[in-house]
């Protein structure tokens, strides 16, 4: 059995671009079976990676990733 990936798009664009693509995706997702995560990916320059452990803030990231997970699962 193989299971679908979570990790759905990566490396979008931390720009008006590319929030507008993340929030007509949440607009149009069925919320009933799924939720959407969307996460910082790159850090932009002048900030220290030590600062963030535990992920890397929106708004100091040069992309984003998004993941989609089943609730059913």
């Amino acid at each position: 059995m193989s299971t679908a990936p979570k990790y759905i798009f990566g490396r979008i664009p931390n720009n008006i671009l590319g929030l507008a693509m993340i929030e007509s995706m949440k607009l149009f997702l069925n919320k009933d079976r799924y939720t959407l995560r969307v996460r910082g990916q790159g850090l932009i320059k002048g900030e220290d990676w030590r600062r963030y452990a535990y992920g890397i803030p929106l708004d100091k990231s040069t992309h984003l990733r998004v993941y989609i997970v089943d609730k059913n699962k």
